[in-house]
């Protein structure tokens, strides 16, 4: 099964935007899906991006939220 994370995930990750990501997805500097009107970017994108450490960093982070955990 793929993982996808939202351009907002992204974001907070990147200490950027949600737009920001959405508006680099447009012009193709982030790979991504459109699904609808809704951007998707794959894990591997989200690991060139943040790099290994910074994706587990994510992973944890909305791990956390997930369980409703601080």
């Amino acid at each position: 099964m793929a993982i996808y994370y939202t351009p907002d995930e992204l974001a907070r990750a990147l200490k950027v935007s949600g737009e920001a990501v959405r508006a680099r997805l447009r012009r193709g500097e982030i790979k991504g899906l459109r699904v609808g009107r809704l951007w998707r970017v794959p894990r591997d994108e989200a690991e060139r991006l943040l790099g290994a450490e910074g994706l587990r960093a994510l992973d944890a982070e909305l791990e956390r939220e997930r369980e409703g955990r601080p």
